[in-house]
């Protein structure tokens, strides 16, 4: 897509939450939408409409790249969420899994692709469909039960050779990328035009910024090189990549991350956009970062706190010059009981920053180019 879309997006000045999984729970039977690819697209049109948003998101799951991966090796289903690699497949194992990944056979990957389909198809208002994907090291994390070990012993200059957990880390990189790339190949075939990538394992209590700052180079050799390989499939199909890490962070991950050249860069709250936005450049839109997963909670984050938040993001941005939206530091989740709570708070971001009566989604002069 044309960069200028999410720099129309930003000058718009109107903040928006990722929602779909609050709307999504105002169903009374959301688990069965997440498996039925045309209820989830109307879901998902629903979450831009309500939220005044010209792109349309899955849900934020970052469990469905490992149930695919799993799936290759023959893990049986009940045992997947918790399962954990303590020594590496076997070689015939590994070769007979990279040439099985299936999105197909994932329910609820497969639901994620109808839904991207179905929007896209029918050009929903101009709504544009995105994907959504696990990041390479995120997943990795999750396939290991102490990444941290691994991680610092690579940190400190350990090779496969010298340690069995940094082996056993390499041996899985390359299953993780091929869930992933068989995973944004389905969604961008479906008809997604960017995929909203998210890394939030790869923070500070992973990645030693001590070892980063005595020259290791870990970070960049199992975040960053794996990432630039995703964006270069994502720059083959003419996607965008759009990627969020809601981790703690020293201004050398930022750094790192803003080499991506993503089209949007979305952090948690623990970072404030305006000390990192030199480190961004303004080609690049920077999202975020209320801190949506507190919202459930008065105490933490009164309704009013978020009005305050909102302003203080935009008077400390604005200058700058640098293109923002204020959103959610993730997607908004629902919490049984705390529905209306969430709900208020989510409208009251979306009520700062709202552009006069009459003006237009986008500005006029922003062309939505699709292909």
């Amino acid at each position: 897509m044309d960069r200028k879309f999410y720099l129309d997006m930003a000058r718009s000045g109107r903040p928006f939450p990722i929602g779909t999984h609050l709307v999504l729970h105002e169903s009374t039977d959301p688990e069965a939408i997440l498996v039925d690819g045309e209820r989830l697209a109307e879901v998902m049109r629903k979450t831009a409409e309500r939220f005044d948003c010209p792109i349309a998101l899955p849900v934020m799951d970052l469990t469905l790249e490992k149930d695919i991966l799993l799936a290759a090796l023959g893990v049986a289903a009940p045992e997947r969420a918790s399962y954990h690699f303590h020594a590496i497949p076997s070689a015939e194992k590994l070769r007979l899994a990279l040439a099985s990944m299936d999105v197909g056979a994932n329910a609820r990957a497969a639901a994620n692709c109808l839904a991207l389909a179905s929007i896209a198809g029918r050009g929903h208002s101009g709504i544009v469909p995105v994907g959504m994907s696990i990041g390479p090291f995120s997943l990795v994390s999750k396939l290991l039960a102490d990444p941290i070990i691994p991680i610092f012993l690579a940190g400190s200059g350990l090779g496969p050779a010298d340690s069995e957990e940094v082996a056993i880390l390499d041996a899985l990189y390359p299953l993780a990328e091929a869930a992933i790339r068989a995973s944004v190949t389905a969604q961008l075939e479906a008809g997604a035009k960017a995929v909203f990538v998210c890394e939030p394992a790869a923070n500070s209590v992973f990645f030693s910024p001590k070892q980063m700052r005595e020259g290791s180079t870990a970070f960049h050799d199992y975040v960053i090189e794996p990432n630039l390989r995703l964006k270069r499939l994502l720059d083959s199909r003419g996607a965008d990549l759009l990627f969020h890490d809601c981790g703690e962070l020293v201004p050398e991950m930022i750094q790192a991350f803003a080499a991506l050249d993503p089209a949007i860069i979305s952090f948690g709250s623990p970072v404030r956009l305006w000390e990192i936005e030199p480190l961004v450049p303004m080609t690049t839109v920077l999202y975020g970062n209320l801190p949506t997963k507190r919202f459930y909670s008065d105490a933490d984050v009164p309704l009013e706190a978020v009005r305050t938040m909102a302003r203080e993001i935009q008077e400390r941005l604005s200058p700058s010059g640098h293109p923002f939206i204020i959103g959610s530091e993730c997607d908004v989740l629902s919490v049984p009981g705390f529905e209306e709570t969430i709900m208020s708070k989510v409208q009251a971001l979306c009520g700062c920053g709202r552009p006069s009566a009459g003006q237009p989604r986008l500005p006029q002069e922003s062309a939505l180019v699709l292909d």
